[in-house]
């Protein structure tokens, strides 16, 4: 026993005396050896520090880097001091030492005290006796992001040995760049944010506040609404995604207006504004005005044909969560190191890498490729739908107007829709994988232009075709008249749809595009307007010796976007002109055309729920609410954009502006008539949520209306129709 007892005691001993050797190799292997020789600080381990003088940092070396501004600007250069103060008496052969490296930008040197080794500076020989010392840092070219320096100090007492008298320490400087954030960044103290939070935390309450009033919203509930197929029940959440959607676009609107309304305002930075700027239109154009259509499409198209629902639900279903899925991850960038900030039409070559690096650009080529995904399975179901779901005995001829309108809008969306596509992922190889499809070297950037506007000009129609397919629905009904020229109205479609996919150059005639391929876009461009031109008096026709019901909301709104619609085409036949759009391109004037085209889109759009809400939940919206809501949003429209018709000499993508520009007073009408629109559509979604419960009940057909959606109760039951409507 006591002999084991021993060969125990020998071999824990062993072990002990391994397990030490090999903690005093790891220790010898791992630990950082920094020193501070003439020569110069080399071999630094960062995360651990200096063991040659001492093995822990010392509280008492204060390292301090001057020279540092609040933000660097992109290629700027800086004249940096490192000092250190503290620890031992300064004397003898040396007095402290040091090592800098940025993970960005390049160090230089200003004197012979400093040497760069491997892109990190420290001292040199003649440096070795001093505790400050001179640098220059050059900015990197992008100031979209944040620079990283590291300096560890040695304070030295000069006797030549390195020992534990010595001391050490290591300090961390971060430095934003002018238009940079990092990482989940929500900043406060910035007016800016403050509006952007409480926009968001405002769209929540409300959320909740119409789940709350709703007594038999439960669990069961929750999961029909997050697993139904019925085309009735997808088009309401296509419905409430575009209001949540509309809401983020409108605050961001606002937030760019109060930026402008006053000169060398400071409300925003420029990186923030640009951001908004750029999500702005991204979030109304792709995820708001577009999904909308669907909305209604999906709720009434199959109503108005007889169809018991969708072609395919399911792929219904999945279209529907494929773009809330892309719309929020296109603006969780706010969030993460910043949204994108190079504009909606993404121009290339600002979407590179280089000059873009955060994770801006990329969230937003994410949302870009679901939202694409979730267009392709819509159209496709459409299409089948509307061309083999028809209910017996009715031709396309007969189809209403609505429907005819869903048609040529997913034909155009499946043409145009697939070039994105292709784009985007072009885009996210030279972000990742360094292809070189839109570099400037071989014209990418012009090759970019070509393939977004061929998307980005026929969106233009994709969004108003819905639009005029509910004026087409509403101004018979009211009117008491059938739609006068209806055939004249589905060729101008036709033509009108032709006409969009080739004439998206029209937006290229600044950028060096061949000179007869620019008249033509000229002509094709000026053409575009003839269809719509016959489209615009066919609806003002059916007025023609008829007793409208100007009482009537539905029709109160598609009148006021009839005037809308006029301004904005009217101004738009200008910029066909290459003289003209030369000088305009780039201004204000684009920016109020623009919106009064799709403002118009807007107010035919509202029109169209206040006239299938009643079918849709049953129940009337509150007309006193309403009429506020009208008057509201068609003044606020105009006291918006009539102004910035005015400034054509101020360019569209600046921030901030001097007072004696002379722009000051335009810009402020606009930013009030901005206020007004948004109230105006407080009181429209407090409208919509009360009215689900407390609203007048409708009956079937409060309007009078004549197609099959009115021929069903309101709202329709779970396949529509107790019995098939019958074709007259």
């Amino acid at each position: 026993m006591v002999l084991r007892r021993n060969v125990i005691m020998i071999s824990n001993r062993r072990i002990r005396t391994i397990v030490f050797a090999l903690a005093i190799s790891l220790a010898t292997v791992f630990l950082p050896q920094l020193s501070a020789y003439p020569t110069g600080t080399t071999g630094a381990v960062y995360h651990d520090g200096c063991t040659c003088h001492d093995r822990f940092a010392s509280e008492e070396v204060e390292i301090s880097l001057n020279g540092l501004p609040e933000s660097f600007i992109a290629g700027e250069e800086y004249v940096l001091e490192i000092s250190i103060i503290g620890g031992p008496e300064e004397g003898g052969e040396n007095s402290g030492g040091f090592n800098m490296r940025v993970d960005i930008g390049t160090l230089s040197t200003l004197d012979n005290s400093v040497q760069i080794s491997d892109g990190e500076a420290t001292h040199t020989e003649s440096g070795n006796d001093q505790r400050t010392w001179d640098i220059q840092w050059s900015a990197p070219d992008s100031d979209s992001q944040w620079a990283s320096f590291v300096v560890i100090g040695n304070s030295v007492d000069g006797d030549g040995i390195n020992d534990q008298d010595d001391s050490w320490n290591i300090q961390k400087f971060e430095l934003s760049g002018q238009n940079a954030r990092s990482g989940l960044q929500i900043d406060i103290d910035e007016p800016a944010w403050l509006v952007i939070v409480g926009s968001l935390l405002s769209i929540a309450i409300l959320i909740i506040l119409a789940l709350w009033r709703n007594e038999v919203f439960g669990m069961n509930e929750l999961k029909h609404w997050l697993t139904t197929t019925d085309h009735k029940d997808i088009g309401v959440l296509y419905l409430w995604a575009s209001i949540i959607f509309s809401a983020i676009g409108l605050a961001l609107s606002v937030l760019i207006r109060l930026q402008l309304v006053i000169p060398d305002n400071s409300f925003m930075t420029g990186g923030l504004y640009n951001e908004a700027v750029t999500m702005h239109g991204a979030v109304m154009v792709l995820f708001a005005i577009s999904p909308m259509a669907f909305a209604f499409a999906n709720y009434i198209v199959p109503l108005q044909i007889g169809a018991r629902d969708m072609a395919f639900p399911r792929l219904n279903a999945l279209s529907f969560w494929t773009l809330v899925l892309g719309g929020l991850t296109a603006a969780s960038g706010f969030f993460f190191g910043g949204a994108a900030d190079v504009g909606w039409t993404f121009y290339s070559p600002l979407t590179d890498i280089e000059y873009t690096p955060g994770s801006g650009v990329s969230l937003a080529g994410a949302g870009l490729v679901l939202l694409i995904i979730s267009v392709t399975g819509s159209t496709i179901n459409f299409l089948v739908t509307i061309l083999r779901h028809r209910i017996p005995g009715m031709d396309m001829r007969q189809m209403p107007m609505y429907t005819w309108n869903i048609l040529f809008t997913v034909i155009l969306m499946l043409i145009i829709f697939p070039a994105l596509f292709g784009a985007v992922l072009m885009l996210i190889g030279d972000r990742f994988f360094d292809t070189l499809f839109f570099h400037p070297d071989i014209d990418g950037t012009t090759w970019w232009l070509h393939i977004f506007w061929f998307f980005g000009h026929p969106e233009v129609y994709v969004v108003l075709l819905p639009g005029l397919g509910m004026a087409m629905e509403v101004v018979p009904t009211f009117v008491r008249r059938e739609l006068y020229g209806r055939n004249v109205i589905i060729w101008s479609l036709a033509v009108a749809s032709i006409i969009s996919v080739l004439v998206w150059a029209h937006h290229m005639f600044i950028t060096g595009i061949d000179p007869t391929f620019r008249k033509l876009e000229t002509i094709g461009t000026e053409l575009v307007s003839v269809p719509f031109g016959l489209i615009y008096l066919c609806l003002l026709a059916t007025f023609y010796k008829s007793k409208p019901d100007f009482s009537k909301l539905p029709l109160a709104f598609v009148m006021g976007a009839i005037g809308i619609f006029l301004i904005g085409g009217i101004t738009g036949v200008y910029l066909s002109s290459v003289a003209m759009d030369v000088q305009l391109r780039g201004t204000y004037y684009l920016v109020a055309h623009f919106h009064y085209t799709l403002g118009s889109v807007a107010v035919m759009t509202l029109g169209g729920i206040y006239y299938w809400y009643p079918k849709i939940f049953g129940r009337m919206l509150d007309e006193g609410l309403g009429w506020w809501h009208f008057w509201l949003t068609f003044l606020g429209i105009n006291i918006t954009f009539i102004p910035l018709f005015g400034l054509w000499d101020m360019p569209r993508r600046i921030y901030v502006y001097q007072e004696s520009a002379g722009w000051g007073d335009q810009q402020l009408v606009s930013t009030i008539g901005s206020i007004i629109v948004f109230v105006a559509q407080l009181i429209f979604f407090w409208n919509f949520t009360r009215s689900m419960h407390k609203g007048e009940v409708a009956g079937n057909d409060p309007w009078g209306g004549t197609t099959f959606e009115w021929s069903t109760s309101s709202p329709p039951p779970k396949h529509n129709f107790e019995k098939l409507p019958e074709m007259n």
